[in-house]
């Protein structure tokens, strides 16, 4: 119920005040699902307590794969609500569960004794921009620069202004350019891309989407490259969040990657913004290179954690 999205933004933030939570952000998420969704909320009077939440998640889109996730500070309670998750997936046939924690929380630990074991991690790192000098990496940028490669935004590569045609193949050739890098990102399993209308309703119709985000990396007509950058979630103003961060494999080497991480940071800066936050799975060790060049730091890893469905 939409009365229920501030206690449970209220009750995610004081379980883990490292992840602050915003009611409307959950709520506009709980309305793009496509698939299976289930919430349960555990109350003591009228203080929420616990949540067990099953999905099909748009991550892990494996026949059989379902997610459960479950919230509650007492160990007792959590086992409940697991139990009452898993009697909801019962009638689904799943075949492996999933579900994601930080490396930190107290929930790690209970999940890994009680048989979920590490699928795949993901480190994430902030920029602090108060301490970013974009001239100390003029190097790196003179190196795309003598390859023939600059950095533009959507809208400085005419993205405003179209007819419905003309829009729709610049969003197309997003799309193209989008999937093409995502096939390359090293991940613990295969990532399987959105159709592209599916892609456009939840990426280019999303209310904080603008054609100022996305940074393209172009080598005279061609798009090679790009970066993704995303107005700050509610729960953590200031923080600007970097999405997908690719070079296509004809154009990399040429210092193409460093300059669209130069170029989202030193905007991100100018614009007043205070931090960057991205994710890299542990296996990308070439972003998590430049990341660390740049002066990333890195947080408490996320842990996807998995366990086969046992009858």
């Amino acid at each position: 119920m939409d009365a229920d999205y501030p206690a449970l933004a209220d009750f995610l933030t004081r379980l883990h005040p490292c992840e602050p939570k915003d009611a409307e952000a959950i709520r506009r998420f709980d309305a793009g699902r496509g698939e299976h969704h289930v919430r349960v909320l555990a109350w003591n009077v009228h203080a929420l307590v616990g949540k067990a939440e099953t999905e099909r998640s748009r991550q892990f889109t494996q026949p059989g794969w379902y997610g459960l996730h479950v919230h509650a500070s007492d160990p007792e309670l959590r086992a409940v609500l697991e139990q009452s998750g898993m009697e909801t997936l019962r009638p689904l046939n799943p075949g492996i569960l999933h579900t994601s924690v930080s490396e930190d929380w107290p929930e790690f630990g209970w999940l890994t004794a009680r048989g979920w074991r590490e699928h795949e991690r993901m480190w994430l790192s902030w920029l602090d921009l108060s301490t970013f000098e974009p001239a100390a990496f003029a190097g790196r940028r003179a190196r795309s620069q003598a390859a023939g490669i600059e950095v533009r935004t959507l809208s400085e590569l005419g993205w405003n202004g179209l007819d419905k045609a003309r829009l729709e193949a610049i969003q197309r050739r997003l799309y193209g350019l989008t999937i093409e890098l995502l096939s390359d990102v090293p991940t613990t399993d295969p990532i399987t891309p959105w159709p592209f209308e599916v892609w456009r309703e939840r990426v280019l119709n999303h209310p904080d989407f603008t054609p100022d985000g996305p940074l393209i990396a172009v080598q005279g007509g061609n798009w090679v490259g790009l970066t993704e950058l995303y107005l700050p979630r509610p729960e953590a103003p200031g923080t600007l969040h970097q999405g997908l961060t690719g070079v296509q494999r004809a154009w990399r080497g040429r210092g193409a990657a460093w300059a669209l991480k130069l170029a989202a940071a030193e905007r991100a800066k100018i614009q007043g913004w205070q931090s960057v936050r991205t994710g890299n799975h542990t296996v990308n060790r070439e972003m998590l290179g430049i990341n660390a060049g740049m002066g990333f730091v890195r947080g408490p890893a996320r842990v996807v954690l998995v366990r086969e469905w046992e009858t």
